[in-house]
């Protein structure tokens, strides 16, 4: 039988996890030789993330950790996934063995961050790209990158578009404020959310932070923010599922996250877009304009070069495991 600190300890390194909003949607059960990773649907974002797609894409982001952890501790894994009548978990089994290989990737688990500020100039030397891509790669999920100047331009007005439509929508502008911890104080009280300085914004209180958000942050203010920053990105890197189910969606999940790392281990922060591709409309229109057949598009990264921000919270997992 496996030791519930071992159990906890990888758990602790699946939580190191992206999450949409940083909204953490999952929970874990710890069986005698596994660990069981569920949904928590009361984290779930019904404006901006409707099919949970997202969601399970945070859960693939989760796993991927917590396999790399396992391999840590010398444990070989298997994964099968359970389905009830409306959702589905993952199952990771555990067995201790001298003959895993460690993933070099580890020691970046708790180094990887969201970096939501302008990135510098500096382009990706091909070599890293490829590697970038491969570290990642999967059959389930196609991985698109934009390097370019005009590849990364042709991505803009549809960004631009997404952005436009989400901020005029009061209630996605309301569901992102709910997620939004303007103060220290209140990302400790939490745990979660999005911190207001690792966004590089001022500790404020709550009454002034929604007033920002709500009177002066507009579909304009934010149209003109990405029109500089985007340009400024070494690239931008599109994940796309062959199949638009939950499964696949889990191993988009995987793939980002051995993105994240991989780039955290190159030196390179990044950060979502994903904007036009939250938007379905306007997701329809980047399929149609960039010719995608047998793929549905649904998570969109830029890369680049900057330095770190203060690290998002996470919560205590004494709320997380069962």
């Amino acid at each position: 039988m496996i030791k519930e600190e071992e159990k906890l300890r990888m758990i602790r390194y699946a939580v190191k996890s992206p999450s949409g909003h940083n909204t953490q949607p999952w929970k874990f059960v710890m069986e005698e030789n596994s660990i069981i990773i569920q949904p928590d649907f009361s984290r779930a974002l019904p404006v901006v993330d409707p099919d949970d797609h997202a969601l399970f894409i945070s859960l693939g982001c989760a796993l991927e950790n917590l396999l790399i952890a396992a391999a840590e501790m010398s444990y070989k894994a298997g994964i099968s996934f359970g389905h009830k009548e409306d959702w589905m978990d993952i199952r990771v089994e555990l067995e201790k063995s001298d003959a895993v290989e460690k993933d070099p990737l580890f020691g970046y688990i708790e180094k990887r961050q969201v970096t939501r500020s302008k990135y510098r100039t500096e382009k990706l030397p091909q070599n890293d790209l490829d590697e970038l891509v491969k570290t990642s790669d999967t059959k389930d999920v196609v991985i698109r990158p934009f390097v370019t100047d005009e590849d990364i331009r042709s991505l803009l007005p549809y960004i631009v578009e997404g952005s436009d439509n989400q901020f005029k929508n009061k209630a996605f502008v309301n569901e992102l404020v709910s997620w939004i911890r303007f103060s220290e104080k209140e990302v400790l009280k939490k745990g979660d959310g999005i911190w207001g300085a690792s966004m590089g914004f001022p500790s404020v209180p709550r009454w002034l932070g929604k007033f920002i958000m709500k009177k002066i942050v507009s579909a304009k203010s934010e149209a003109k923010r990405w029109r500089k920053t985007i340009p400024l990105s070494a690239g931008l890197m599109m994940f796309s599922v062959k199949e638009n189910k939950p499964e696949h969606w889990v191993r988009l999940g995987q793939a980002f996250q051995c993105f994240g790392l991989k780039s955290t281990q190159m030196g390179l922060k990044h950060a979502h877009v994903n904007m036009p591709l939250e938007e379905v409309g306007v997701r329809q229109k980047l399929m149609e304009g960039l010719n995608l057949q047998n793929e549905t598009p649904l998570l969109l990264i830029r890369f680049g070069y900057a330095d770190a921000l203060p690290y998002s919270y996470r919560r205590k997992l004494n709320d997380l495991v069962e």
